[in-house]
Parts: C-alpha cells; sequence; structure tokens
C-alpha cells in the first residue's frame, strides 16, 4: 500500500499476525472447559458394556477419554467382551481397571464374589499379557442392605474382614485393588473401620464425594490416612442427572458441567497438596449427556 510509513506496516503486520494466532488457538479454546488440567490426572467410571462390544463404541469412549484429557477408565468387563477393548486400549496408552461390585457382596465373610472378580483380572492377564487389566475397581456398599440397617456395626465388621481377605487374595495374584467408599464412614461412626479399609484392605481408595458444600471437609480424613499410609486417593465427582438414584443438585455437576468439576478438582489439589491425589467423573453415560449440552 503506498504512502503508508515504516511504523504503519509493522504495526498491521503484528495485528495480522496476532489476529492468526488467535485462529489458530480458537479449537483450543473452545474445548478447554471440556479438557481437564494438563497435570490433572483424571478417571472415568463406565459401567456400560455394550460401550466396548462394538469397535464404533470403544472409538467412542476412547475420543471422550482424550478429549477430557483422562488417561484411564475404570470399566465393566466381561470375559467375551472385553479383548479387543483391551488390546486397543493398551495401545493407545489408556489403563484399565475392571470395575465390578454389589452391596452385599461386602457382607460375605468368604469374601467369594470379590475373590472371582480378582480371578477376572488375572483370567485376562493370562490371555493378553501385557494388555491385560491395571486392576480391579470395587464398588462394594454395604450400607445399602438391610443388614446394615439392622446392625451397622456388625455389617462394617464384615465388610473389613472381607476386604481384608479379598486384598491378601489379590496381593498374592498381584492385582492391584481400589476400593470405592463414600465420604462418609468418618462421620457416621466407623474412623476405625475407614482406617482399616484404607491402611490394610485396598491399594487405593476411590471416594464418592457427592456432597458439593463442603467437598475438601468431606475427604479430609481419607485424604490424612491416605497420606499417612503412601496410599492413592481418588475423588470422584458425580455427573449422573438429578432425580436418577435420589441424586439433587446438591450432589451432582449434572447442570453446571465440567468447568465447575475442574474447578472443583483444582481448588481440591491446592487445599491438599498431596501428590497421592488424583480425580475421576462418574460415570460415561452421564458424561456423554453433560457434553452433548455444552
Amino acid at each position: 500500500m503506498e504512502g503508508m510509513d515504516d511504523g504503519m506496516k509493522v504495526w498491521r503486520d503484528r495485528a495480522l499476525l496476532g489476529f492468526f494466532c488467535l485462529f489458530l488457538l480458537f479449537p483450543a479454546f473452545a474445548g478447554k472447559s471440556v479438557q481437564a488440567f494438563g497435570n490433572m490426572q483424571v478417571g472415568l467410571f463406565s459401567w456400560d458394556i455394550e460401550a466396548i462390544r462394538e469397535k464404533g463404541s470403544r472409538e467412542d469412549l476412547f475420543s471422550i477419554l482424550f478429549e477430557i484429557n483422562a488417561n484411564e477408565v475404570y470399566q465393566s468387563l466381561r470375559v467375551d467382551s472385553a479383548r479387543d477393548f483391551l488390546m486397543e486400549a493398551h495401545q493407545r496408552g489408556v489403563r484399565v481397571y475392571a470395575l465390578s461390585g454389589q452391596p452385599e457382596w461386602g457382607l460375605d465373610p468368604k469374601a467369594g464374589k470379590m475373590m472371582k472378580e480378582v480371578d477376572l483380572v488375572v483370567s485376562l492377564r493370562r490371555k493378553l499379557d501385557g494388555a491385560g487389566p491395571a486392576g480391579l475397581v470395587l464398588d462394594v456398599e454395604p450400607y445399602l442392605t438391610k443388614i446394615y440397617r439392622n446392625d451397622p456395626e456388625q455389617a462394617m465388621d464384615t465388610f473389613v474382614a472381607a476386604m481384608r481377605k479379598t486384598y491378601a487374595y489379590a496381593r498374592e495374584a498381584g492385582v492391584e485393588v481400589i476400593l470405592c467408599i463414600p465420604y462418609f464412614y468418618d462421620t457416621k461412626g466407623f474412623p476405625d473401620h475407614l482406617r482399616a479399609l484404607i491402611e490394610e484392605a485396598s491399594d487405593a481408595v476411590a471416594v464418592m464425594n457427592y456432597f458439593k458444600r463442603t467437598e475438601a471437609a468431606n475427604i479430609a480424613s481419607e485424604v490424612s490416612i491416605a497420606r499417612e499410609s503412601g496410599k492413592r486417593l481418588i475423588n470422584i465427582a458425580e455427573l449422573q442427572r438429578p432425580g436418577t438414584h435420589d441424586l439433587t443438585e446438591r450432589n451432582t455437576y449434572f447442570r453446571e458441567g465440567l468447568p465447575a468439576v475442574w474447578k472443583s478438582f483444582e481448588k481440591l489439589a491446592g487445599d491438599f497438596g498431596y501428590e497421592g491425589l488424583s480425580y475421576a467423573l462418574h460415570d460415561y453415560t452421564a458424561l456423554r449427556e453433560v457434553i452433548d449440552r455444552e
């Protein structure tokens, strides 16, 4: 352009460069609310067997994992549908934990059902060698049973004993055990049982931290015990729609969405400063619905 002095040309070139950079970065900004922060270790619960049966469904799951920057998935597995999923996960660098559990399992002194799940992990490892599951996540909630309601103390005693037996069996087999627990065992009068479950009955605990007003306080005891014993603690955020399983707005991030979840996780990281603290979302089906809404 004739008549433009050198200063104006420099200003124009810088402006064009700036707009060009913004254009290139726009997709990153657009997806920032969906993706967890780069240094945040995030996992995803998935109870949906159909999510891993067909190649297209598996691709959807892996796409979501990468979209939110998650590096592990806790997936319900069956021998007849697990092979291809585990092989593909291994190739993509995604850690898979077998996910299972029923409330009454923890009230069996022989721990038969839980030990069978350990056997499933061992079997899959033998079939797939290095592509087998990284470990086992047990979602066993005896406080939901009638037996617990009738005699909470006895139920919790049995649960701890069953978990000790399961953990010993799993350690002998070389299988990592992550135990899902609610955030309220200590406040319900079971601080000693909580300590035993973390210190003596699992390699890590995944805490269902589903009361949003006091998230840091909810897991303070659990983090303290985990830190003392050198165990990992996974803080779980709920995403299921209010009304599901009696969930309310106080429990779930369904309407607030992922930006609020990441903000919560970042705050917990700052509050505790514990390297063994990681995070998870519950669950895959709900996450897909949340992402579709954002």
